[in-house]
């Protein structure tokens, strides 16, 4: 009878040992289907804060999304304007037609007006202007050597397998088709074939740029001035992005003023690059975001204003990261994201002309309480607030965030730096930036270039052809 009893508590514990192990067993599956979950959620997050996905990507569309084209009232709008008599190829009359479609009427109708319509095509010949030259070679009778023809338009030694060369117009519009508009220099050749039938080498086109980009040329002179005409502007964006020269990580730099562009590749991200450019002794305002390189002690005397833009990005960061979190701790990241859009708004008036600089700066000082009423206070309770309070504060107290509010010609955003870099990030997603130091000298000479040509209202072609040797 014992026997028994001991027997049947012994099958109780392995049947409840069993139950057990199956119910670790299940939670173990669940467990590792809840990890893999958490692991594609973190994946598709870093994902999107490393921004892999076009701007315009979304997951949701908006609710109410604005209008394409352009906004009521915004910019001038106005018709093609119609070709000169210089600029027509060939006239074609058409036949006055003898039937109504109105009433069915067959027969002579009356002559009311001529309208005139054009028609721009490719011609089927895909016209170019090929010149040859007929290049005298003589012998000199009392050494035997071997005179040529010299003519302004040809290269000394311009003959055997280089005779056939690009005119100067021809290479400036392949430069700026890859500096202005963006096509790889992979793609010029086939598009040039299609559109004017030249062939041209890859090769062709980089070579001549590397020609054109060289130390102690015209154009290397030009970046010199624009560099001087940066260090005397009243103020002057500043912004970088990531660029690769051959293996090592690199920055591509811009600085930006009213007429001028520049761009320059940097091995480093430090206050010295900038310096460079910029020089010791620069009097004028730095806007910029609020990168550590700016807070060096070699820049304290450089006054700054901190771009708006990114501190609303900074706040509603926050704001968003609080959210999820029991109280209230979102509504301060908001209430801060909300006085630089109001600065921002109020800048925009300004410009705009609803309001008068005495209004400007009445409204200034109120959203200057506004402000130092956030800042000023007691140590927030959440890390990530009193961090975002006391780097905002650190500016404010050196007068670094509400800077354009003393004057309205400085701009509240970096949006003029950001805008010039699109273009350089465009080219880095279709290339693979830079093969070596030449190189990226060559892309940054030439396109501070042509972006400045652009900004001034100058014709790019014009000014490349007037900086060849």
């Amino acid at each position: 009878m014992t026997g028994t009893l001991r027997e049947q508590e012994l099958l109780e514990i392995i049947r409840q040992q069993a139950q057990r192990f199956e119910r670790l067993e299940a939670e173990n599956r669940a467990l590792k289907a809840e990890n893999a979950r958490l692991k594609k959620r973190l994946e598709d997050l870093e994902r999107k804060s490393r921004k892999y996905a076009a701007p315009h990507s979304r997951e949701t569309r908006k609710a109410d999304p604005k209008p394409p084209g352009r906004r009521a009232g915004e910019g001038l709008f106005t018709y093609k304007q119609a070709p000169t008599p210089e600029q027509i190829t060939q006239v074609i009359e058409v036949s006055a037609p003898n039937t109504c479609a109105a009433c069915g009427f067959s027969g002579k109708l009356l002559f009311k007006r001529q309208d005139k319509a054009w028609i721009t095509e490719l011609a089927a010949e895909r016209a170019q202007q090929l010149t040859e030259y007929h290049v005298p070679v003589m012998v000199c009778p009392a050494c035997g050597g071997t005179v040529r023809g010299v003519h302004p338009d040809l290269a000394a030694d311009q003959y055997g397998a280089t005779a056939h060369r690009c005119g100067p117009r021809l290479k400036a519009s392949l430069q700026v088709l890859h500096h202005e508009i963006g096509l790889p220099q992979r793609r010029l050749p086939r598009v040039l074939q299609l559109t004017t039938g030249i062939r041209i080498t890859q090769g062709a086109v980089t070579q001549d740029a590397q020609r054109l980009a060289e130390d102690a040329g015209p154009l290397a002179a030009h970046v010199q001035t624009l560099e001087a005409d940066l260090r005397a502007a009243a103020f002057v964006h500043h912004d970088d992005t990531g660029w690769r020269i051959s293996t090592s990580q690199a920055w591509v730099s811009t600085f930006r003023c009213a007429q001028t562009v520049l761009f320059t590749a940097n091995h480093q991200h430090t206050n010295i690059e900038l310096r460079k450019v910029l020089g010791d002794a620069f009097q004028g305002i730095l806007v910029c975001d609020r990168f550590k390189v700016y807070d060096s002690k070699n820049l304290d005397q450089v006054r700054q204003q901190k771009c708006l833009a990114h501190l609303i990005r900074n706040a509603d960061e926050v704001a968003a990261g609080e959210q999820q979190r029991p109280g209230r701790g979102h509504e301060y990241g908001l209430r801060l994201a909300q006085v630089f859009r109001d600065g921002i708004k109020l800048h925009r008036r300004y410009d705009e002309g609803w309001c008068t600089r005495e209004e400007y700066r009445q409204q200034g000082e109120s959203l200057t309480l506004r402000l130092e009423k956030v800042l000023m206070r007691a140590p927030l309770k959440t890390k990530a607030n009193e961090r975002l309070r006391l780097g905002i504060l650190e500016q404010h107290l050196r007068e670094r965030v509400l800077l354009f509010l003393s004057d309205p010609e400085i701009p509240p955003t970096n949006n003029a730096a950001e805008r010039s870099l699109r273009t350089v990030v465009m080219a880095r997603k279709v290339s693979q930036c830079s093969k070596n130091a030449r190189g990226a000298t060559t892309y940054m000479r030439i396109k501070s270039t042509v972006e400045t040509a652009r900004l001034r209202g100058q014709d790019p072609v014009g000014m490349l052809m007037s900086l060849r040797c």
